[in-house]
């Protein structure tokens, strides 16, 4: 190597071991690592205070409601019959604490994310009557997740798709209480009798006139005298 050139990486490796030593060096560990920036929160609510989930498709007269009845669901649209409670837990825990991958808060024209003409309406009325609600677009190229927004703003929020579809599903499906499975119970058989040995002596009784009918007395045979 030329000494010119030499000369040049010494250089470079002096001025990067007087950054180590000045300013990375000094730093604690907790400063060395970096945190991962927390995912955008669409929702965070309390689910125990969702006391009703209105879920509405927004191009076809399809509506599903359901309303917290003590520590059950019952299901009031699109017919009033006791939902499945663990189910609709399940998709009303994920609503309330609903995040997000990516937000976009620059968006000038909801049109390219389905928000113009949305599909569908998720909303929620909490025990003190607030309501909060975000309507559904377009699904995001790579099929992965939904294009969303609070009900009449342009914050553009990209959610995972399972919590969306699991509402959706309701609008074909709703969440009814699953009709019990009949329990079959077998039959004990029958076990045949052994017949009882031995000749049973029968005595036939004649047959009596029939009702009405007298019967017909033959003369006794005569024996001619010689």
């Amino acid at each position: 190597m030329k000494p010119r050139n030499t000369l040049i990486v010494l250089a470079i490796f002096a001025v990067l071991l007087g950054y180590v030593w000045f300013v990375e060096y000094p730093k604690t560990p907790a400063q060395l690592s970096t945190p991962t920036p927390p995912a955008p929160v669409v929702f965070n609510l309390n689910a125990l205070d969702i006391k009703t989930v209105e879920v509405r498709d927004l191009q076809k007269p399809l509506t599903v409601t359901v309303t917290r009845a003590g520590n059950d669901w019952q299901v009031e649209q699109p017919a009033a019959k006791p939902g499945d409670s663990a189910a609709i837990d399940t998709a009303v825990s994920q609503l309330a604490s609903l995040q997000a991958t990516r937000v976009l808060t620059d968006v000038t024209d909801l049109a390219p994310f389905g928000l113009v003409t949305p599909t569908l309406e998720a909303r929620m009325v909490m025990s003190n009557t607030m309501q909060y609600a975000i309507t559904v677009g377009n699904k995001t190229p790579d099929q992965s997740g939904y294009y969303v927004a609070y009900t009449g703003d342009k914050k553009v929020f990209i959610v995972d798709s399972a919590t969306i579809d699991s509402l959706s599903a309701w609008l074909t499906a709703p969440p009814y209480q699953p009709t019990p499975t009949p329990t079959f119970t077998p039959t004990t058989p029958l076990t045949p009798t052994a017949a009882a040995t031995g000749t049973i002596t029968t005595t036939a009784t004649p047959a009596a006139a029939p009702p009405g009918i007298v019967p017909t007395l033959l003369p006794a045979t005569v024996t001619p005298t010689p």
